[in-house]
C-alpha cells in the first residue's frame, strides 16, 4: 500500500460517507500502525490501547470502527477471543486510480498535462514558449491537511516545545494555509508536503510575532517622555480626589 493513496482515497470516500473527526482520527490512527509494520496486513491493534491513544469512550469508538468497516475501509475480528483485535486495511490504490485520472491533455495542445492524479487542472496559461500550459489548483483542504497533520509526530514536537493545545494549533495552522494559499505556494503540493511545510513554518512564524511584540512594547515605553506623567483613570482617580468636600459641606 502506499501511505498518500491511502489518504487521499479516504477523502475521496469521505464525499460519500460523510465521516467526523474521530471516523478520520481513527482510520488515519491504524493506518499509521500499519505502516509503523511496514506494511504487515493484517495486523493486531488492543482495544484498550486505542482507546488510551485517542482519548475514546468505548461508545465512540465502536461506532467509528463499524462505520469505517461499513465504508470498506477496513474488516477486523477477535482471534481466539484474545484482546487484541485483528485489522486488516483495504488497500485502496485501484479505487483511488480509478476514480482520479488524470487529462492527458489540455483541448487543443496535442501535449502530455503532467497533472498529478491528486490534483485537478485549473485554467490555462501560456508559458515562455507561449504553449498552453494547465494551472494547477489546490484541492486539499485545510481540514483535510491539519487532520493529517495532528497525527504525525511533529505535531506532538511542536505542541510541547511551545505549549500549544489543539485550537491553538489549528488557529496557527489556519494562518499558515491561508497565507500560502494567496502566495500559490500551495499548488501541485501532497498534504505530506503540505504538513512538513508547516512543521518548518510554525517556529520562524512565533518567533517574528514574538520579535513584533517586543518591538511594539519599546516603542511604547520611548512615547512617554522622562517626568512626564500618564493620565490615571478609574480607581487612581477616584483616590486622588476622595479628599474633595462636596459644595454642601463648604462654610
Amino acid at each position: 500500500m502506499n501511505y498518500i493513496t491511502q489518504i487521499k482515497a479516504f477523502w475521496l470516500l469521505h464525499q460519500k460517507h460523510d465521516f467526523n473527526a474521530t471516523d478520520a482520527a481513527l482510520y488515519f490512527y491504524l493506518l499509521e500502525v500499519c505502516n509503523s509494520t511496514n506494511w504487515v496486513n493484517p495486523f493486531k491493534r488492543n482495544n484498550a490501547k486505542v482507546l488510551a491513544d485517542l482519548h475514546l469512550s468505548r461508545a465512540t469508538f465502536f461506532r467509528s470502527r463499524s462505520k469505517l468497516k461499513k465504508a470498506g475501509l477496513l474488516t477486523f475480528g477477535p482471534k481466539n477471543g484474545t484482546a487484541n483485535v485483528t485489522y486488516k486495511l483495504t488497500d485502496l490504490e485501484a479505487m483511488y486510480r480509478d476514480r482520479n485520472q488524470p487529462d492527458t491533455a489540455v483541448k487543443g495542445s496535442g501535449s502530455d498535462t503532467g497533472v498529478d492524479p491528486g490534483f485537478v487542472a485549473g485554467s490555462v496559461t501560456l508559458n515562455k514558449n507561449n504553449k498552453p500550459k494547465p494551472k494547477q489548483v489546490v484541492v486539499i483542504s485545510c481540514e483535510q491537511a491539519f487532520a493529517f497533520y495532528v497525527e504525525t509526530m511533529n505535531n506532538r514536537m511542536l505542541k510541547d516545545r511551545f505549549g500549544l493545545d489543539n485550537n491553538a494549533m489549528l488557529a496557527h495552522f489556519k494562518t499558515f494555509y491561508n497565507s500560502k494559499i494567496d502566495l500559490g505556494d500551495l499548488n501541485g503540493k501532497t498534504i505530506e508536503q503540505i504538513a512538513r511545510n508547516f512543521y518548518y513554518w510554525l517556529p520562524i512564524h512565533l518567533a517574528a510575532g514574538q520579535k513584533q511584540k517586543e518591538k511594539n512594547c519599546a516603542k511604547k515605553e520611548k512615547t512617554v517622555s522622562p517626568g512626564f506623567e500618564q493620565p490615571q483613570r478609574g480607581f487612581a482617580v477616584a483616590m486622588k480626589f476622595a479628599d474633595v468636600k462636596m459644595r454642601e459641606d463648604l462654610s
